[in-house]
C-alpha cells in the first residue's frame, strides 16, 4: 500500500509533487497506526480470556456489544458490561472482527466452548442405533442419491418412510441420523415446503447432490441435526464447501454489513435467494438466504458474527457438494 510517484520528471520540483510525497507519508503512519491497533486488540483478547475462565463471561461480555437481555448469565453481563460497552462502542465492524479472530484462535478458551456457543447443535449427540442410518421416501430417484450419499459413510444403512413428515421426524427424534430431501430444481429454484420441513425441525443440510437428466437438474440433501463440523463420521468427497442460512429482511445486520463480514472472513458469496416462507418461530415473510463458499475461510469468527450482529439467523447448513 502506499502512493509512490517517484522520478516523474513532470512532478518534479511542483506542489503536486509535494502534496504526493505528503500522502505518502500519511499512508505510512495509517499503516503504523492499524498495526497499534491489532495489536491493541490482541491484548484486549487477551485479557478477555485471562478473566474468562467461565466460557460464559466470553459469551456475556460479546453478547453486550449490541444490547441487553440477550444472554441469561446475570451478574456476569452486569460486571462486564461497562467495560465491554466502553470498548465495543469504539470498534469497527472490521475491528470487532478482528477481535473475533484473536478469541477464536488465542487457545485461551476450549474450540468446544466455543462452538457451544455459536454454534448450539455442537452438543447434540447421536444413538449407536441411529448412527449412519438415512431415512427417504423410498423411489428410483432416491435411491440414487442415497448410493451417492451412502459412500460418505463406512457402515451406512437405509430407512424407507411413507411420507415427508415421517422422514424429518425420524432425524428430529433421533431414530435416524440423516434424512434426503429434494431441495431444489433447475426449473422452480429452492423448493420451498422442503425448506420449511428443514427449518420446521431444525434439520441442517450436510452435502448435496445434483442429479441430472434432459431437462435440468434435481438437487438432493442429505440432512441431519448438526452443522457438517459436528459430524466426524463423514468423509468428505469435494473440496468445495458452501455455508448456507436465512436472515429476516427485518434483521439488525446490514447487507452491507453482511457482505463485509463475509469478506474479511474470506467468504465467497455465490448467491443470495429470497424466500417467502414461515417457520414456527416466526412470521410469516420473506427470507434472505445468502450461499457462501466456505473453503479456506475463517468461518468460526463468521459464526460469531452472525450470533452477535444478527441473533435470528437460521443455520442451513454447512456442506459439500458431492
Amino acid at each position: 500500500m502506499g502512493l509512490i510517484y517517484s522520478n516523474i520528471p513532470e512532478l518534479e520540483g511542483s506542489n503536486t509533487e509535494i502534496v504526493l510525497s505528503n500522502l505518502s507519508e500519511l499512508e505510512s503512519d495509517i499503516e503504523r497506526i492499524i498495526e497499534k491497533r491489532l495489536a491493541h486488540l490482541s491484548e484486549l483478547a487477551d485479557a478477555i480470556l485471562r478473566d474468562g475462565d467461565d466460557p460464559d463471561i466470553i459469551k456475556s461480555i460479546l453478547l453486550s456489544i449490541k444490547s441487553e437481555g440477550k444472554a441469561d448469565s446475570g451478574n456476569v453481563i452486569e460486571s462486564n458490561r461497562p467495560a465491554a460497552d466502553a470498548v465495543f462502542s469504539r470498534m469497527s465492524l472490521v475491528e470487532r472482527l478482528t477481535l473475533f479472530k484473536e478469541v477464536l484462535g488465542s487457545g485461551g478458551i476450549s474450540k468446544k466452548s466455543i462452538m457451544s456457543y455459536i454454534s448450539p447443535d455442537a452438543e447434540i449427540t447421536v444413538s449407536e442405533d441411529a448412527s449412519e442410518r438415512i431415512a427417504y421416501l423410498k423411489n428410483s430417484y432416491n435411491d440414487i442419491a442415497y448410493m451417492q450419499f451412502s459412500a460418505l459413510f463406512s457402515s451406512p444403512r437405509a430407512a424407507y418412510y411413507t411420507s415427508v413428515t415421517d422422514v424429518c421426524e425420524s432425524v428430529h427424534s433421533g431414530s435416524c441420523e440423516y434424512c434426503i430431501l429434494p431441495v431444489e430444481t433447475s426449473s422452480d429454484g429452492k423448493l420451498l415446503s422442503f425448506y420449511e420441513m428443514i427449518l420446521r425441525y431444525n434439520l441442517k443440510i450436510t452435502a448435496v447432490y445434483d442429479l441430472r437428466g434432459e431437462e435440468g437438474y434435481t438437487r438432493y440433501a442429505l440432512i441431519g441435526k448438526r452443522l457438517a463440523f459436528h459430524n466426524p463420521s463423514v468423509r468428505s468427497k469435494a473440496r468445495n464447501r458452501y455455508f448456507e442460512f436465512i436472515m429476516t429482511e427485518n434483521d439488525a445486520v446490514s447487507l452491507e454489513d453482511l457482505l463485509c463480514a463475509a469478506n474479511f472472513c474470506s467468504l465467497k458469496l455465490c448467491r443470495i435467494d429470497t424466500l417467502n416462507t414461515h417457520t414456527p418461530a416466526k412470521a410469516s415473510g420473506a427470507y434472505v438466504c445468502p450461499v457462501f463458499r466456505a473453503d479456506g475461510a475463517a468461518l468460526q469468527a463468521f459464526l460469531m458474527f452472525l450470533a452477535i450482529d444478527c441473533p435470528d439467523y437460521i443455520p442451513v447448513g454447512l456442506y459439500m457438494q458431492i
